[in-house]
């Protein structure tokens, strides 16, 4: 398919679908630290209790999706469990406001509801090949969904609470799963599944058996790349209002620069993609990344915000649309595998950042926590170096 067709009518509705489920999940996750410490009154302990039991779950859930898509399982009943995952957790919120129904009951079907990304993300692939559509331009309107979502939905939660209370959010969340649900009843082909593997492949050749070297140092740029983003995305925030003497308003400013950036990052990818090949544009991603970190540690000003935001926001763009393709491109016949070891490793990469971070602005500094970040960058870039000069 030229390269500027529009796409197919199925396309089109995975990608409204997977916005739907990303909808969902950013309505509601990025509440939750507020609703245990503010509505619950607990301790801010029980914040990384409830997210390491989520995580750690995800990480699960996601890797035996990938294992039932690459086997030929049909995709729309894995879809349909996380969105029924996501509807039972909000209405166990609602129906018992209890610290540990939340982290019993509803963080392991936060899990299943959070491997929905993943899942989409081979049913795109997966479409895209059986159309013919060009996949680095495919991949990135997956991405650009993803980031879509989580840019309008966090806000519309937080200020629907600030107007009506914690459990308007939670009843939002439920009336948006079931819109998630109709739309699923409406456009998911029921039956489709990924091909089997042709008959006269060989396992080995294909990497349907043994270890695949490759995709796993692949899976370590992407964790280097998710380490850099989840531990300067946590630390920054604090950084600018406790260190940096900005505005109560600049950490929103900076998001909404760097969520912008990254869109438009994303859609260009399959173009920087075709100029410079993926391992060359993550390599030019982690670059600029090293040049954000540099700017964002010493903000002392809105104007050096926007600036550092911007550069943020177009380095993980391209990490994150070219990540997918590089990721893919190492799959040998396990495409589904090979997406959710990216998303786990974004997922790793929040789960072992965050006490990271902590610890560093405990014994140090907020902007030393954004410095360090910097160290993950080079590694990414390092690992892809390698990778370069191992398939040559």
């Amino acid at each position: 398919m030229p390269f500027d067709a529009p796409l197919p009518r199925q396309s089109l509705a995975a990608l409204l679908l997977l916005l739907t489920g990303v909808i969902c999940n950013a309505s509601v996750i990025p509440y939750m630290g507020v609703y245990i410490v503010e509505t619950l009154g607990k301790e801010p302990l029980f914040i990384s209790l409830y997210a390491t039991v989520t995580l750690s779950l995800t990480l699960l859930v996601n890797r035996q999706y990938g294992e039932w898509i690459d086997a030929g399982v049909p995709i729309s009943p894995l879809v349909l469990a996380s969105l029924l995952a996501f509807g039972a957790a909000v209405a166990s919120i609602l129906m018992f406001p209890n610290i540990w129904v939340l982290v019993l009951f509803a963080s392991p079907c936060f899990a299943v509801s959070n491997a929905a990304v993943s899942t989409m993300y081979s049913f795109g692939r997966l479409l895209a090949e059986r159309d013919g559509l060009d996949i680095p331009r495919y991949n990135s309107y997956l991405r650009a969904m993803t980031s879509l979502g989580w840019m309008l939905a966090p806000a519309a939660s937080f200020y629907i609470a600030s107007l009506s209370g914690a459990f308007a959010v939670f009843w939002m969340g439920l009336v948006l799963a079931g819109g998630w649900g109709l739309l699923w009843l409406a456009v998911m082909p029921k039956g489709f599944a990924s091909p089997p593997p042709k008959a006269h492949e060989d396992p080995l050749a294909t990497g349907l058996t043994g270890a695949n070297t490759g995709l796993w140092l692949a899976a370590g740029v992407c964790l280097a790349f998710a380490l850099a983003h989840s531990m300067s995305m946590s630390a920054l925030p604090l950084f600018y209002l406790r260190e940096a003497g900005l505005p109560a308003y600049a950490p929103g400013v900076s998001l909404s620069v760097k969520t912008f950036v990254e869109i438009v990052a994303i859609l260009a990818s399959p173009w920087i993609m075709a100029v410079m090949g993926s391992r060359n544009a993550l390599k030019s991603a982690a670059v600029i990344a090293v040049a954000a970190f540099f700017v964002l540690a010493r903000v002392t000003s809105l104007p050096q915000l926007v600036l550092g935001a911007g550069l943020e926001g177009l380095y993980y763009g391209l990490f994150a649309a070219v990540g997918l393709t590089y990721m893919q491109d190492f799959a040998k016949g396990r495409m589904a595998r090979a997406t959710s070891l990216y998303m786990n490793s974004l997922f790793m990469g929040g789960l072992i950042a965050s006490p990271l971070m902590g610890l560093t602005a405990q014994f140090v500094s907020f902007g030393m926590a954004v410095q360090v970040s910097t160290i993950w960058a080079v590694l990414a870039f390092g690992l892809l170096t390698y990778l370069g000069r191992r398939n040559t």
